[in-house]
């Protein structure tokens, strides 16, 4: 007998959480939101409070620093209102917001970029590295720029979010970011590097006046804080861009891929802490006094700064350039 007829139907596919994300996007969202609108209020206090230009400048440091810190979190918002409103996200035909997005992408490491120059600019003529010199800089960012560009009007010919994200071009800006990341984040931690070194040794020459050691321990947590802040976002952001790849094409599953875990780790971390500790202390100095360089004051050690001690301080410690950080 044929016994094919009888059997029941198999069971309905489990839905895509994907796509129905059962309040996890909206909850993300939420907190996208916050966060994103937090910064973006910071960064417009912090353009009006930053020093102006000097000659010779079109821009000063800080205000182009939290100008495009601004720019970053304005083009981010839309896509968390997004998610907030519709509860969606990969399935969502709004593509518009995430072309908004990989513009902010560009924003985002333009902002870095200020930073690797003033890092840069710290360390000295002798640890200088071609590759992270404002002009490179400046030409590197203008080509992920146009690349940014492109796939923002790739992006508003799809008809859904996943329908890009699976498409060649992305796969390639995905892998372009990653390495941009590795880039940018080596530039602040190499920079940081030979920055605290040469601070460490002048701050044990200084252990003999008690007002300079604790001047010379509050710099170094806040560079060290800084460095350990930028060490966990590349690593996050490279790893976690990594999976979303192997993800979308169906090398990995992963059911909490886009929930909260995934933001928080993928977005919500790598972009806003660093980007959090940086104006922290940018914004610091520009309550001490504007233009003043940070801790130029405070790394001036008399115990340590004698000529012929042995362990002069030398630059970014002795005003110089003008140096933020």
């Amino acid at each position: 007998p044929n016994l094919s007829s009888s059997r029941p139907p198999p069971p309905p596919p489990p839905p895509d959480m994907t796509c129905e994300g059962g309040g996890h996007f909206r909850a993300s969202g939420i907190v996208g939101i916050l966060l994103f609108t937090a910064l973006f209020a910071v960064a417009v206090v912090g353009v009006a409070r930053s020093p102006a230009a000097t000659i010779g400048e079109y821009i000063s440091p800080k205000k182009l620093y939290f100008t495009l810190v601004m720019v970053m979190a304005f083009l981010d918002l839309p896509r968390y209102f997004m998610m907030a409103i519709d509860d969606k996200y990969k399935c969502s035909p709004k593509t518009w917001v995430y072309a908004f997005h990989m513009l902010a992408n560009a924003a985002f490491f333009a902002s870095y970029s200020v930073i690797c120059a003033l890092w840069q600019q710290s360390v000295g003529a002798k640890h200088k590295i071609f590759l992270f010199r404002p002009t490179v800089l400046a030409i590197l960012n203008a080509l992920f720029l146009i690349f940014s560009i492109v796939g923002f009007g790739l992006c508003l010919t799809e008809d859904n979010l996943y329908d890009f994200f699976k498409t060649g071009y992305y796969s390639f800006y995905t892998a372009l970011t990653a390495a941009k990341n590795v880039f940018f984040f080596s530039v602040v931690l190499w920079s940081g590097y030979k920055i605290i070194k040469p601070l460490s040794g002048a701050s044990q020459h200084a252990e003999g006046d008690a007002n300079s050691a604790a001047r010379f321990r509050a710099i170094m947590i806040k560079l060290e804080l800084l460095i350990l802040a930028v060490f966990v976002s590349a690593v996050l952001r490279v790893i976690m861009l990594a999976v979303k790849l192997a993800i979308l094409h169906e090398k990995h599953e992963a059911g909490w891929y886009t929930g909260p875990f995934w933001w928080l780790l993928a977005d919500f971390i790598p972009r806003v802490l660093p980007t959090s500790a940086f104006m922290f202390i940018m914004f610091g100095s520009i309550l001490r006094g504007g233009g003043e360089k940070m801790a130029d004051n405070d790394a001036e050690a008399p115990a340590a700064g004698k000529k012929g001690s042995g362990n002069e301080i030398k630059a970014p410690y002795e005003p110089q350039e003008d140096t933020e950080l």
